[in-house]
């Protein structure tokens, strides 16, 4: 048998159980009912096995499909900002690059205006020596052009002479100036040249400490897109696997609806026929009303007992299923308690079925009779075993199975449920 097959078969031979409940007597069903389970309890076990397989399945590949997606948003997010202060970093390089040329073209020109002036200020220089060393040589020019006068000569050219003397002399005077204002220009180029080589070398420095920066960015970026496309491929794996499992669960998912509807109706006909012998019983006594006393298999109790003691982990109502997601109704009352914790029955009644679901594990149905006027069938669900047999009479407070986590669960729980009249109604307003 392939394993797509026995899930189904788990799904079908509880349905033939149940189908037995609907025997003409109320006696009748119940040995139907062991009858059926003796023979098909190995096919069920086995069944049981498979559905739990694939329902661990799915929750392992949903978890890793979340941790995958959780992991991929993180790394994403950090390769946008690594990403985003690379651009940032590029763009402060090309800036500190633009601006590295502008004050290395300015050095440039400086240091070839500072040339220039140190050529023409040798150059002055030079001619301001010649002319000391003409003037030691030649003598004081004017004192030259008076002895001439005295010796007799023309006094034209005495006056010719001092006026030659004078102007070279200005013309010196206008060389030494000049000199002197080159030499302290030449100071200010030179304190230009030095502030514009530290000006270059700051911006060389800035320039290298954004290099190794945008080196180690790029690296980061690069570790990082390696890690999201690591994280994709994962993420992806984990997602096929996911969603090969949720398929195959929301398969398991709609025959259990198809198996609720036919519990749902063979439920009624319990209710039906326990209704009915609870008005031949008060019939046969002559009561003619009443509704809090016993039925044909419970006690006379109106409330039930809590079935574990334990907090309340989930209440009965519309709710979100952890884990095939879908809002839905929670037909009973979780108590958070711990696998193996013994469960005892809400009231005295008779075992009328247990056997494995898909949706929800090992589970007890027990018949609790007629209390305030309306039928109670208690369910117990998730269970990691059984303590009875089926068909039992249990008394209230008797310990009837044990916490477990199989079928639709996410952890140890018991998942308690009250029928009244056959349908789901909140457990709370009976305990």
């Amino acid at each position: 048998m392939t394993r797509l097959r026995k899930p189904l078969l788990a799904i079908a031979l509880s349905v033939m159980l149940l189908a037995g409940l609907s025997a003409p007597t109320f006696g009748d069903e119940k040995d139907d009912v062991k009858r059926e389970q003796r023979e098909n309890k190995k096919k069920l076990d086995a069944a049981r096995d498979e559905v739990q397989e694939s329902t661990k399945a799915a929750r392992d590949a949903k978890a890793a499909l979340d941790r995958a997606e959780s992991r991929l948003a993180d790394a994403q997010t950090k390769l946008g900002r690594t990403r985003g202060r690379l651009a940032v970093a590029q763009a402060e390089d090309a800036r500190l690059r633009a601006a590295l040329q502008r004050a290395e073209a300015e050095l440039a020109a400086a240091e070839a205006k500072l040339e220039k002036a140190e050529r023409e200020l040798k150059s002055s220089r030079g001619a301001v020596e010649s002319f000391a060393v003409e003037s030691v040589m030649a003598g004081d020019t004017g004192l030259k052009a008076f002895g001439d006068l005295l010796r007799g000569a023309d006094p034209a050219q005495f006056s010719e002479q001092m006026s030659v003397s004078t102007s070279i002399g200005d013309a010196q005077i206008a060389v030494m100036q000049e000199l002197a204002a080159s030499e302290v220009m030449l100071e200010i180029e030179r304190d230009k040249v030095e502030d514009l080589r530290d000006e270059v070398a700051a911006q060389k420095q800035k320039a290298e400490a954004i290099v190794v920066q945008m080196q180690a960015l790029t690296a980061q970026a690069e570790q990082q897109a390696a890690s999201v496309a690591q994280l994709v491929t994962a993420r992806t794996g984990a997602k096929r696997t996911a969603d090969k499992a949720l398929a195959e669960d929301q398969r398991l998912l709609a025959q259990w609806e198809a198996e609720r509807v036919a519990l749902e109706n063979q439920m009624a006909e319990i209710v039906r026929k326990e209704l009915e012998a609870a008005r031949k019983k008060r019939k046969k006594k002559g009561g003619g009303g009443g509704g809090g006393g016993g039925g044909t298999t419970g006690d006379s109790g109106g409330a039930l007992s809590w079935p574990v003691n334990g907090p309340i982990t989930s209440p009965y109502g519309m709710r979100r299923h952890p884990i095939t997601g879908v809002y839905k109704l929670h037909d009973g009352t979780d108590f958070g308690v711990g696998c193996g914790t013994p469960i005892r029955a809400a009231a005295g009644g008779t075992i009328v079925s247990q056997y494995y679901n898909g949706a929800y594990g090992n589970r007890v149905i027990l018949n609790n009779g007629v209390k305030r006027g309306v039928s109670v069938i208690t369910t117990y669900n998730h269970l990691s075993r059984y303590a009875v047999s089926t068909g039992a009479r249990v008394k209230r407070g008797q310990v009837i199975g044990y916490v477990g986590s199989t079928g639709y669960s996410t952890g140890c729980h018991l998942h308690f449920m009250v029928l009244a009249n056959g349908r789901t109604t909140q457990p709370m307003n009976w305990l």
